[in-house]
């Protein structure tokens, strides 16, 4: 016993150092006044702008497909589970591609005995032939948590990873994942033999995959006519495995069954449901379709509005009129953003690259209670490694005045660890009062914002260097906030969209104070993307890295 006590005497000494000395780096990081500033430019010219990008009509790419499937091993009737998404398409680190993502995750007593593993992986690939460009592996493992990123460079014939260290891969090199989905693609006659080379683990596997025949499946998502391939891995330390796949014989090819003969015996997936699910969770209001007086459609979004927005005569501390009034986006002829729009960010803090996935998203016009409205809908979640120490999901949805941009109803959703809250915040602007489903009720300012219409109303204001702009804006526990946004200059900054001439633009606090809140790198073009954004919390450094961006203008 006195051995066990030494041991948790020295694990919690360990810890505690460490806990110390990462306080005190973020102590330093907050007693500095600069921020983390986005990746330099790769190339001189800048990236050509995002576009809108159509769905292809494989049936192995249906965006939002979800495969999940149960895993038997040994006399483990139910040791793990799989699930297989097509998450999105679009702009991806530059290319227009297909993200991919699988998740594992042990189950039961296999959890109990073995341990628990709780893996994701991320493939970007190409939109004709599922070769991707891009993966990335969160694994847990037990105590091993890491992620690793490998670049497939396939001109250069070059894996890059994480750590710098390379492989050389052939051409139409996939991952395990994205290799499914190749399989999925190709014709598939009786006899007929495809090679296909795999990356996992740093090692390149060579695979021959032979077409057996037809045979009737049956799993438990029901019972399948399936064209059954057999995996013949070449050489190496998986010379001895062997793998079989059955595919739906049908126009989805769906994989009804994988199975693998492993040294340590017969795992099997079997497929348990299919469904399609829409890129974000039904709206939490439902909106009429809007139309004019002779019962027409509406006019588009970006069409010229009339601000209503008064101007009460208002001027910030520094004298600057507030964005609401003819300076702001209210004047602007045309948006920078239309429904439809999609960006996404991945969240970096600290010295992790990794830690959450954020998008926001213009979901639908309408109008609700006779009022023209946008529908602004934000989400964070933590990933990976971080979501094992806390598990996040968040989302916050605006109904927006589409003259102002200024919102008159907020949905506000949070799910922290065992945290969950849910309110709903309703805007009186001829009382400037907001009312919270709570029952409370708080005094607002004209022209203020939620924290998602503020993301636009940014966007949507004329900007150049030098400009100053004022927003007023109520923070996630409806308590009034201002800030002023400073354009600084004009640069070319790099990152997964590529090389963008962009707008660094500084958030301060308020005068007298004026701190550096937060810096914004808006691309300097019509679309105006925030690219990269870096704030200063009291844990840290948060970066949102702009990874994608669909149905653009």
């Amino acid at each position: 016993m006195s051995f066990l006590r030494t041991v948790r005497k020295v694990t919690f000494g360990l810890l505690a150092i460490a806990a110390i000395s990462y306080s005190l780096r973020l102590y330093a990081q907050q007693q500095n006044p600069q921020l983390t500033p986005p990746p330099k430019p790769t190339s001189l010219q800048p990236s050509p702008t995002t576009t809108q990008v159509n769905s292809k009509d494989g049936a192995a790419f249906i965006v939002g497909e979800r495969l999940v499937y149960n895993v038997s091993w040994s006399s483990f009737p139910s040791a793990a589970r799989i699930e297989m998404e097509v998450a999105g398409q679009g702009q991806f680190y530059g290319q227009e591609s297909y993200q991919l993502r699988s998740k594992v995750e042990t189950l039961g007593q296999v959890r109990s005995l073995f341990g628990d593993v709780d893996n994701q992986y991320t493939s970007y690939v190409s939109l004709s032939n599922a070769v991707p460009h891009r993966i990335v592996n969160a694994i847990h493992q037990g105590q091993r948590q890491s992620e690793e990123v490998a670049v497939l460079d396939h001109s250069k014939q070059r894996a890059t990873f994480s750590d710098d260290s390379t492989v050389s891969i052939s051409g139409g090199t996939y991952d395990l994942t994205s290799l499914i989905y190749a399989l999925r693609l190709r014709p598939l006659a009786d006899g007929s033999k495809h090679k296909f080379s795999a990356i996992y683990d740093k090692e390149v596997i060579q695979f021959e995959a032979v077409v057996k025949g037809r045979e009737r499946v049956i799993s438990q998502a029901g019972a399948y006519n399936a064209i059954l391939i057999k995996f013949y891995p070449k050489g190496g330390k998986y010379s001895k495995y062997r793998g079989y796949v059955y595919l739906s014989d049908d126009n989805q090819r769906l994989p009804v069954m994988i199975k693998a003969k492993l040294p340590v015996g017969e795992a099997r997936a079997e497929l348990t449901s299919v469904t399609i699910v829409s890129r974000s969770q039904p709206a939490l209001t439902k909106l009429d379709f809007l139309r004019d007086e002779g019962g027409n459609p509406s006019p588009p979004t970006g069409a010229p509005v009339t601000p209503t927005q008064p101007n009460n005569g208002q001027t910030s501390t520094n004298g600057h009129k507030p964005v609401v009034e003819a300076e702001g986006p209210s004047s602007l002829k045309d948006y920078p953003f239309v429904v439809g729009e999609r960006l996404n960010y991945d969240i970096s803090w600290g010295n992790f690259p990794s830690v959450g996935k954020a998008s926001f998203e213009v979901r639908q016009q309408g109008t609700l209670n006779g009022n023209r409205v946008f529908e602004f809908f934000g989400e964070a979640t933590s990933v990976g490694a971080a979501r094992t120490l806390i598990s996040v999901n968040d989302q916050v949805s605006s109904l927006a005045l589409i003259d102002s941009l200024v919102p008159i109803r907020t949905d506000l959703r949070l799910r922290e660890g065992k945290r969950s809250k849910q309110v709903t915040a309703t805007y009186d602007w001829s009382r400037n009062q907001a009312s919270l489903s709570s029952g409370t009720q708080t005094e607002i300012r004209p022209g203020a914002y939620d924290m998602v219409s503020l993301f636009y109303a940014i966007r949507a204001t004329e900007l150049k260097v030098g400009a100053t702009r004022d927003f007023i804006f109520l923070d996630a526990n409806n308590r009034l906030q201002m800030v002023t946004v400073k354009v600084i200059k004009q640069e070319s900054i790099g990152g997964p969209m590529g090389t963008r001439d962009a707008l660094q633009m500084d958030v301060l606090a308020p005068a007298p104070a004026r701190l550096l809140l937060a810096q914004v790198w808006m691309s300097n073009d019509t679309h105006r993307l925030p690219l990269y954004l870096v704030t200063r919390t009291r844990f840290g450094e948060l970066r949102f890295q702009m990874t994608g961006a669909v149905n653009t203008k």
